[in-house]
């Protein structure tokens, strides 16, 4: 995470992280029907707002990743967007086990 050391270990703003992830692991159902149901703008809203809102908790790389779920949307481009939610799939449940630990 690359959120400036002064507010790591404020339990407020770890608070605020937990929450934010577990809204985004509740999403991932929403997000996996999409895919299947190949609902592009739905996936295309949820890599742009993934994009945006990610970086202001300290995720760069989820941030990173909503911009290509955002990008492979816009091109319907389907192995690619199960591949690019796989791994948003695991990259989030590795930090949301790592932030259960801080709490």
């Amino acid at each position: 995470m690359d959120v400036d050391n002064e507010y790591l270990d404020d339990p407020e703003f770890q608070l605020l992280i937990r929450k934010y992830l577990k809204y985004l692991l509740e999403s991932l159902r929403e997000v996996k029907s999409n895919l299947d149901n190949r609902d592009f703008e739905k996936l295309r809203l949820f890599g742009h707002g993934l994009k945006g809102a990610a970086g202001g908790y300290g995720f760069d790389d989820f941030s990173k990743m909503g911009s290509k779920i955002e990008t492979a949307s816009l091109s319907e481009n389907i192995d690619y967007l199960k591949n690019l939610i796989s791994d948003f799939e695991a990259a989030l449940k590795k930090e949301y086990q790592r932030s259960e630990k801080k709490l």
